[in-house]
């Protein structure tokens, strides 16, 4: 199977490097919204190992620390030995920056100052992909200027735009009113339904699909294995659900299975991406040179193989069912 899919001309790694962990330690409306205080340097050591090693797409948003990760990706980029225009980079906009309680904004106009604002902080001349964040589940793309976002794309700004999704009722949204042509939504060993979507016909020549928390927000790992993870208070971890936490904590020792295999369970966790043969990429946040190599490794050896797969769905439900 390719460990790579084509867009626009761009070969593109399927297991790609999600940067929001890069923000750092940041408050959203009063309460933590990042992963944590980072190693800057150790951060960027990540990058250029991840460039190096063929792992070249990029996630971030302006969101994530008020362009604190943007920033700093683009710092990365422009100390790297290499040739940093390999990257491949897709951002998002409509969580406005500015300071607390804004409101999001997901117009055309303001979809164009975001992509000039992204562009600034990257310091690049082109994006890759342009995504609106998290927009509601029932939002009405009809009422946007759809003749805005594709002059942004014919003046050479973008190359695509499309919507990172809040959940499995807002992909269908947006397939059902046929925007965009890149779709970012959860799927992971825990939570499995976006597949139906990536694998129905009438969307292969239509739409790039974006996997995002292929870890589940790092609670697929070995930790969780040796025992209850807990997290920094400026963690947003540390706010998660109860109950979720709990159900997501037993849901990975049922698949304890999977670090047995060679790199372990989040080694695993990340071929399982790699498993279905659809034009699918996934974005697993890497903060470390440590996650980086989990990444090259899980693309190194490919899909798990098939009675692997049979297994973790015989261990795992679908989905969670208050997720549904």
């Amino acid at each position: 199977m390719n460990d790579t899919l084509q867009f626009h001309g761009n070969s593109i790694s399927r297991i790609g490097f999600g940067c929001w962990q890069l923000a750092g330690d940041y408050q959203h409306n009063g309460r933590p919204n990042g992963y944590g205080s980072i190693d800057l340097a150790e951060s960027e050591r990540a990058i250029h190992l991840a460039l190096d090693s063929g792992v070249n797409f990029f996630d971030t948003a302006a969101a994530y620390g008020l362009g604190r990760s943007e920033e700093i990706l683009s710092k990365a980029l422009r100390s790297y030995a290499g040739d940093r225009d390999k990257a491949v980079i897709c951002t998002k906009c409509g969580i406005v920056l500015g300071g607390e309680n804004v409101p999001e904004d997901y117009s055309a106009k303001n979809f164009i100052t975001s992509v000039e604002g992204s562009l600034k902080r990257l310091q690049v001349n082109r994006l890759s992909v342009m995504l609106l964040h998290n927009p509601p589940d029932d939002f009405d793309f009809s009422t946007l200027d759809i003749a805005a976002f594709d002059k942004t794309v014919q003046d050479g700004k973008i190359q695509a735009y499309g919507v990172s999704c809040r959940t499995h009722k807002g992909v269908a949204n947006v397939l059902s009113h046929g925007f965009g042509s890149v779709i970012e939504a959860v799927y992971n060993v825990l939570d499995r339904r976006y597949y139906k979507f990536f694998s129905d016909p009438q969307y292969k020549d239509k739409y790039t699909f974006i996997c995002r928390v292929p870890l589940a927000s790092g609670f697929v790992s070995p930790r969780t294995l040796a025992g209850n993870p807990s997290f920094a208070d400026n963690d947003i971890r540390n706010g998660f659900n109860e109950e979720q936490v709990e159900w997501v904590t037993g849901a990975v020792r049922n698949m304890a299975f999977l670090n047995d295999l060679e790199g372990g369970i989040s080694v695993s966790a990340l071929r399982f991406q790699l498993s279905n043969p659809y034009n699918t990429l996934t974005i697993p946040g890497i903060r470390n040179t440590k996650q980086a190599h989990d990444a090259i490794m899980a693309l190194r050896l490919g899909p798990l193989p098939d009675d692997v797969i049979a297994k973790i769905a015989e261990a795992v439900p679908e989905v969670f069912y208050k997720w549904r």
